[in-house]
């Protein structure tokens, strides 16, 4: 009896309190070689969808991102691609090794299938998995470039400093003892962000698709700011959860960087989730006050991680092309007309060329 109550004792316990620090991967040596490989990958899967693929699947859709006007726009509507496919791949690769390792029974030395010989170990997948998300997170802050915004760029570094951190402590395990503790938190934070991030990337190539359709873009920026939050929430409950029960294990430098650097996530993600509530109300009030085909306001600007693309919901176009407008679409009085044309006029020419409308704007 007692012996089934210690059993039970045991299993009450989190598995951050209990786990044994030891050596990460036999890949170690190999990681400089892992990460430029996946960053490789990364630049190729952006290159076949740039040049045929998404051409070939939107078509005119994805023409107009191409001129030169709208090259943000094309950047971000590919990096929502790229994102989608990586971080999709991410879960199907490291679901099971990191479901395993935090809450089940594997240790980061376990193999992934029992059996003679030399095998795979849950170590060498996670290994794997953090490189290949340090990589995609490399690549966007490359392929971005001045797209991005100070505080994309703020939370893109944070990770990969925080993420190389917790590889290379296990360089030397008897001198960080908080080595294996330190990337278990990176993994909990980690499977997190592919969870909420993965519907968000989805979501934002659907807006760029259905601009038109304001109710169905209220509806889903609507369920992806609950989303976010509700992620948000419940990995700050995770992570203070964890962080309590294993206090006594962490250094007393890490007991600031930790919690510091978490802090600074969250706060990127729900910064997020304000900009998605700002876009669902703006396609509310366009659903309930003016019809499909009247204008459209671009996605806003990123969730940690990934949207910028486009004007704060109400924003008028820049000063700096208020001056030439593509003609699409003149609208007069309570009538919209189609111009059949893809030449550009200049703004101030508009009243003169376009006599008893009212107003304009460019398609």
């Amino acid at each position: 009896m007692a012996d089934f109550t210690s059993s039970l004792a045991t299993r009450a316990l989190p598995k951050i309190e209990t786990i044994q620090n030891g050596p990460l991967s036999g890949l170690q040596a190999y990681g400089s070689l892992l990460l430029v490989s996946s960053v490789i990958v990364v630049v190729l899967i952006a290159n076949i969808l740039e040049r045929w693929l998404l051409e070939r699947v939107y078509g005119e859709i994805y023409a107009v991102l191409q001129r030169p006007e709208n090259e943000k726009r094309r950047r971000s509507f590919t990096y929502y691609h790229i994102g989608a496919i990586i971080m999709l791949t991410l879960f199907c690769i490291g679901v099971y090794p990191v479901m395993r390792f935090l809450i089940g029974s594997a240790d980061l030395t376990t193999d992934v299938s029992p059996g003679p010989g030399r095998r795979i170990r849950v170590g060498d997948l996670l290994f794997t998995v953090a490189q290949t998300y340090s990589a995609y997170y490399v690549f966007e802050l490359c392929y971005r470039t001045q797209f991005a915004s100070p505080l994309s760029i703020a939370h893109h570094i944070g990770l990969l400093a925080i993420t190389q951190t917790a590889l290379s402590l296990f360089g030397n395990i008897e001198k960080h003892p908080e080595a294996t503790i330190e990337f278990y938190m990176c993994m909990v934070w980690g499977a997190f962000d592919v969870v909420v991030e993965l519907p968000i990337y989805l979501s934002m190539i659907i807006w760029r698709i259905k601009r038109r359709d304001h109710r169905l873009l209220s509806y889903l920026t609507s369920a992806c700011f609950v989303w976010v939050i509700v992620g948000a929430v419940s990995e700050t409950a995770v992570t203070i959860y964890l962080l309590h029960k294993s206090w006594d294990r962490w250094g007393h430098v890490w007991r600031v960087v930790t919690p510091v650097i978490f802090t600074l996530w969250i706060t990127t993600q729900l910064y997020g989730a304000t900009r998605l509530f700002a876009m669902a109300r703006s396609e509310k009030w366009k659903a309930s006050k003016r019809s499909p085909e009247e204008g459209s306001v671009e996605p806003i600007a990123e969730l940690p991680g990934t949207m910028e693309d486009g004007e704060i919901p109400g924003q008028e176009e820049s000063k700096s092309k208020a001056n030439t407008l593509p003609v699409g679409e003149l609208e007069c009085n309570d009538m919209t007309v189609d111009v059949l044309t893809d030449t550009v006029v200049p703004a101030k020419e508009l009243p003169s060329i376009t006599a008893g409308f009212t107003k304009y704007r460019a398609w």
